[in-house]
């Protein structure tokens, strides 16, 4: 009889021990601590301690780097908040239905609120929200499985985004036409309109930094509390840059150069790039012409300063290192007028030196064709028309 109370004893003591380690196992696993747990199943012995380590520590790397990635984002977007009305158009359905909170819907659905007092927020990530509220709109953007990067496409009204201050770059994408805001970090604001011509965007950082990438140009990080607004044609081939708050540095193209090493002879071609910073008042201004044959745009860009006069300017051709114009800087008001004064000395001399007939008077301006150059100086406007 004792020896069978002992076996019994025994056994539920080995069935309590098994329990317990199942358990702990099982929390470790919602912690994501499975190498913790496998090295207390199974711990080698001193003389195979350092291979075991050695073996397992690639392995341990790439796993927490995997699940690093994973908890960027869920696989399908959450509504986790709606306020007042907002409705969503799923892909392949044609009529917007109202949306339900809580409920997981697919890449490439649209979100709106209608009305001033309208919310919503969609969670992609842990981490990772996407606003929108007062008649505003954006949509997902669809993609496969083995992307893990997220892009939203904005469609009306202010959309806010929220992500980690540590976010990793290249990982989400906030899209409009004619350029995406990049490597968001932080809180970010955009708002977003349709013009009867084009579109205009309004991207405010609030916290961390954002950058802006668009056709022959790119606003490095702009960081918090700066602003700016894009305007873009509708047919793409004007870009206006206007700063608002605080400062943004601007790289432009300036079309593509020939360089030539004077200790070898020997050249090379590189794009050449002009760096401005785009504070309040200041503007750029991109026009772009299309070809009639071929697909090389020619490109006008130009800078203005805060009195809106002209800073810098160049013309080229995408890609083309016959055809850039280089800088084309204007001259101050005063040179102009310095110019024009010397233009008018040396007409006035060609007049008083040189004998001619009365008809030849006709000729005196022609003679003095500095003139000309002086008036082009002083009506470079008419070049804005490019």
């Amino acid at each position: 009889m004792n020896n069978t109370v002992r076996i019994l004893a025994v056994a539920a003591a080995v069935a309590s021990a098994g329990a317990a380690l199942r358990a702990d196992d099982f929390e470790l696993d919602d912690f994501g601590a499975d190498s913790a747990s496998a090295a207390d199943a199974a711990q080698p012995e001193e003389g195979d301690a350092g291979e075991a380590a050695e073996g397992e520590e690639g392995a341990e790397g790439e796993a927490s780097t995997a699940k690093k990635g994973d908890k960027l984002f869920e696989t399908l977007p959450l509504c986790s908040a709606v306020d007042g009305t907002v409705e969503v158009l799923r892909p392949g359905v044609q009529k917007w239905e109202p949306a339900v909170e809580g409920r997981f819907y697919a890449l490439g659905t649209s979100y709106r609120t209608v009305g001033p007092l309208a919310r919503v927020t969609i969670k992609l990530g842990k981490e990772v929200l996407v606003s929108a509220a007062g008649d505003s709109g954006f949509r997902t953007c669809s993609q496969t499985l083995d992307v893990k990067s997220r892009t939203v496409a904005l469609e009306s009204g202010t959309v806010k985004l929220s992500v980690p201050i540590n976010f990793p770059d290249g990982m989400m994408i906030v899209s409009a036409p004619g350029f995406s805001a990049v490597n968001p970090k932080g809180q970010s604001l955009f708002t977003y309109r349709h013009t009867g011509d084009g579109d205009d965007t309004h991207v405010r950082c609030i916290t961390g930094d954002i950058s802006v990438e668009g056709r022959h140009f790119k606003i490095l990080a702009m960081k918090a509390a700066t602003e700016v607004d894009i305007r873009m044609s509708q047919d793409l081939l004007f870009t206006g840059l206007y700063g608002k708050r605080g400062d943004a540095n601007v790289v432009l193209d300036q079309g593509r150069v020939q360089i030539k090493d004077f200790t070898t002879g020997e050249t090379s071609e590189s794009d050449k790039k002009l760096e401005w910073k785009l504070s309040p008042r200041t503007a750029v201004r991109i026009h772009r012409a299309l070809p009639k044959i071929g697909e090389k745009m020619s490109v006008s860009v130009m800078t203005f300063d805060a009195n809106g006069a002209l800073r810098n300017r160049c013309v080229f051709t995408e890609n083309t290192v016959a055809v850039n114009s280089g800088e084309l800087g204007p001259a101050a008001k005063k040179d102009r007028e310095e110019l024009d004064r010397k233009a008018a000395d040396a007409a006035d001399a060609v007049t008083v030196d040189v004998d001619v007939e009365p008809e030849g008077d006709d000729d005196a301006p022609a003679a003095g064709g500095d003139s000309d150059g002086g008036d082009s100086g002083s009506g470079g406007d008419d070049d804005f028309e490019f």
